[in-house]
């Protein structure tokens, strides 16, 4: 099933990132840093292949000109700490998603309840029939990103993320189907995907 593309414009006021301005000259339109902060909503059985993506990601973002990113994932909450209302307030914070999705993920009842609806929701077609389905509509930007391969043929419910694009490498891989230098080339490929929907959100050179 070919899908349909996305749109990162979130229909809700987006939180202002901070930015940093630098430059030892203070020219007259100095170089300007956006910080960005993002969730990373995964499931727990995915742990491990979620780290190795991680892994790969943190110094391409790390080297991208005009930002400066921070993930948050849930193995950061405090002992003794609620993990509800710490990630309820990281979720309220951020700037982004970085949604992996597998069938865990997909399964996921904490998920479904507690994290999809900050950054989607299901609107209901006024003008369809019985049966007709709800629309996705944006809340907030996010990457929703094939960690493990999924049914795009209509045969799973995808919680109304079939309705957004979906990234995959070139070869239409999910993660888990890359090794080496294929993964290399999914975290390359994520990352020019993720800056170029960025910069049409957060413009690094406007103070």
């Amino acid at each position: 099933m070919r899908q349909p593309s996305g749109s990162w414009s979130a229909q809700r006021t987006l939180r202002r990132p901070r930015r940093v301005y630098s430059g030892p000259n203070q020219p007259r339109r100095p170089a300007v840093t956006v910080e960005l902060t993002y969730f990373v909503s995964y499931a727990h059985a995915d742990q491990a292949p979620t780290g190795r993506l991680l892994d790969l990601l943190a110094p391409r973002l790390a080297i991208a000109r005009g930002y400066r990113f921070r993930h948050w994932i849930d193995d950061r909450i405090a002992v003794g700490e609620r993990w509800t209302d710490a990630i309820g307030a990281v979720l309220a914070g951020c700037d982004f998603g970085l949604l992996l999705l597998s069938p865990s993920f997909l399964a996921s009842g904490f998920i479904r309840r507690e994290e999809l609806p900050t950054f989607i929701e299901r609107i209901s077609n006024p003008g369809g029939g019985a049966g007709s389905e709800a629309e996705t509509r944006i809340r907030k930007p996010l990457v929703p990103v094939m960690l493990k391969p999924i049914p795009l043929d209509g045969s799973a419910d995808l919680a109304g993320l079939d309705q957004l694009q979906l990234f995959r490498d070139r070869e239409r891989r999910a993660f888990t189907e890359t090794r080496g230098h294929t993964a290399d080339a999914f975290a390359d490929q994520l990352v020019a995907a993720m800056l170029t929907k960025l910069r049409r959100i957060w413009p690094q050179d406007t103070p």
